[in-house]
């Protein structure tokens, strides 16, 4: 009986990871709770993995790679480096990869993104290059460098502290580095000499200095003395003269979706313009319009305060995600015009007020620059054009660089366990003033925090009422006749599948027993199994949804769905073929 509700409880968990019908971290707290009123884990069991080492190494983890971030450390390094390859496109993309890959290597690779995506839409819009030739490989190289070291990503520090539980074995920091550095390798010369050409080129026409080139809409007013009224949209020129198509009106309470070029406009209709920024802000003079964000929250005198209209990029740790702006009052609280939203590869045509925002969501900002600054620099925000990057704390970035080298090398060399390394090193950050306690707290992604604390549980659950044993025997049946080399590339499939559809500290979460119970029977060590796993779990190149550094550059690069699965999946095999073919050469059975 208790198998039965193991398994349950796990296809469960299973859909609503993937499907994400609820917030991943609610379905890890449900989860939990399932589990402990069931009684298949005692409470203290149920919330032990709160305690758990990989969770408070992986908070830490956040706090040292947001310190990075804070003092500009990196950011720098990375700009410098990337802008002397300026001038070869494949030479670009190597070099935007590999500086990723090192970063992510010893950070977070989702902070990794972050840090260097100003600079490389920055270079795109210099070099007059589509940001979606760039972006793709910068999110597939910060996967490629987390899996060099034990640090750089969750799933390999999870996999270690459940390699410490099972088997009371554990890897060192750089165990991971030799099967890293070649997946690593092997990923930028694909996406070098293949992938990059299989990139989209996602322009709607000539790059400027202000603008990222990006179509958006945005809601306009007819107003009194419009010389569009009385015309019909073909004779209004919207589209021959500013490259503008109106995707939808709004007159009184009926929306008009996808109107015909017959119908004929009116004063006082609200117009879904779509097309990019500069065409929008052109035609307001010429044909009466009136921007209804300028409108409702009219900007200050130009002659008072400078004025610009720049992109952004929500974050994980962004309060918006989740709400709309009219429940935050984000015009009030920030004094910023949000003139248009663009969502997973398209505009978004509604009430840009009303819409309730996402994780990778790009918002067209107006307003005075020094309130846009100021959004930048602590509010979820990634400022993506238009105004210069501006670390936080530059005097503090040798003093950030130095903790991080001494947590690994402590961790490496000193014979401190990471748990106690990483530990030390987030509080030495705070103390050494490179972020605030606020700022730590707000660095921390609660969301993976909730989601590896309620999912351990469950491997437990799968451990103690033998599901674990029952399905890691019925992979064996299929594979096991075949030898340990077979099952091991089977698991990393698995893995690697999984994790395009849910979170890869899940899925690694919820392989681990399963593959620990399938080296016990084939009677061999489970140490490469578990790096497999781990390696798998962060290989999650196909979907946009599979890892928050593909959902961060989906937005400013102009991705769709497809993109990342036409450009991934010849990565992902790729490094299906080496993890599993190296793996048992470095860690032999």
């Amino acid at each position: 009986m208790e198998i039965v509700l193991v398994l349950l409880i796990l296809l469960m968990a299973v859909v609503l990871f993937a499907s994400e019908w609820l917030p991943i971290d609610l379905t890890s707290l449900l989860i939990l709770l399932a589990l402990a009123t069931t009684g298949l884990v005692s409470v203290e069991e149920a919330f032990s993995g709160f305690s758990n080492p990989a969770v408070i190494t992986v908070a830490a983890m956040f706090i040292i790679s947001a310190g990075i971030s804070h003092t500009g450390a990196m950011s720098r390094v990375g700009e410098r480096m990337i802008r002397l390859a300026s001038d070869s496109e494949s030479r670009l993309v190597a070099v935007i990869m590999a500086t990723v890959a090192l970063f992510s290597a010893f950070i977070n690779n989702i902070g990794a993104t972050a840090v260097l995506m100003p600079v490389v839409t920055g270079i795109a819009r210099k070099l007059n290059t589509s940001p979606s030739k760039l972006l793709m490989p910068l999110a597939f190289g910060s996967l490629l460098g987390g899996v060099c070291t034990l640090i750089g990503t969750p799933p390999n520090i999870l996999m270690n502290a459940l390699l410490q539980q099972y088997s009371g074995e554990s890897f060192a920091m750089f165990d991971f580095a030799p099967i890293g550095l070649v997946i690593a390798v092997s990923g930028i010369l694909y996406m070098v000499l293949v992938g990059r050409k299989l990139l989209p080129v996602r322009k709607a026409g000539k790059l400027t200095e202000e603008y990222q080139v990006k179509e958006y809409i945005t809601e306009v007013e007819i107003l009194a003395k419009s010389p569009i009224i009385g015309q019909t949209i073909a004779r209004s020129r919207l589209t021959q003269d500013f490259n503008l198509k109106i995707r939808a009106i709004i007159r009184g309470q009926q929306k008009i979706p996808q109107p015909h070029g017959n119908s004929k406009l009116r004063e006082g209709d609200v117009l879904f313009l779509e097309g990019n920024p500069e065409g929008i802000l052109k035609v307001m003079k010429a044909k009466g319009l009136e921007l209804i964000p300028e409108r409702d929250n009219p900007p200050p005198k130009k002659d008072t305060e400078e004025m610009v209209v720049v992109e952004a990029s929500l974050t994980t740790n962004s309060d918006l995600v989740g709400r709309t702006l009219s429940q935050v009052s984000f015009h009030e609280s920030h004094g910023l015009n949000v003139l248009a939203l663009w969502r997973q590869g398209a505009p978004v045509v509604r009430q840009v007020d009303r819409v309730i925002l996402k994780f990778g969501d790009v918002l067209l900002l107006q307003g005075p620059l020094k309130r846009v600054l100021h959004l930048g620099r602590g509010h979820g925000f990634l400022l993506l054009g238009g105004v210069p990057p501006v670390p936080y704390r530059p005097r503090r970035a040798p003093l950030a660089l130095f903790i991080l080298v001494m947590v690994i090398l402590l961790a490496a060399f000193g014979g401190l366990p990471i748990m106690l390394a990483a530990s030390l090193g987030a509080a030495f950050m705070v103390l050494a003033r490179c972020l605030t306690v606020q700022e730590a707290y707000e660095s921390v992604d609660w969301r993976i925090i909730l989601l590896i604390a309620g999912t351990l549980p469950l491997g437990l659950a799968m451990e103690n009422s033998g599901a674990a044993q029952l399905i890691s025997e019925q992979v064996l049946r299929v594979v096991g006749p075949f030898g340990p080399w077979v099952v091991l590339a089977a698991f990393f499939l698995l893995t690697s599948m999984l994790t395009e559809l849910m979170s890869h500290a899940a899925t690694a979460v919820l392989i681990a027993p399963i593959a620990y119970h399938a080296a016990l029977e084939l009677g061999v060590d489970p140490k490469p199994f578990f790096m497999a796993v781990a390696i798998a779990a962060s290989s999650c190149f196909m979907t946009p949804v599979s890892h928050q550094s593909n959902a961060l550059v989906m937005g400013p690069g102009g991705y769709r769905f497809f993109d990342y699965t036409r450009v991934g999946a010849p990565l992902n095999l790729l490094i299906w073929i080496f993890g599993s073919l190296l793996i048992p050469l470095l860690f032999p059975f």
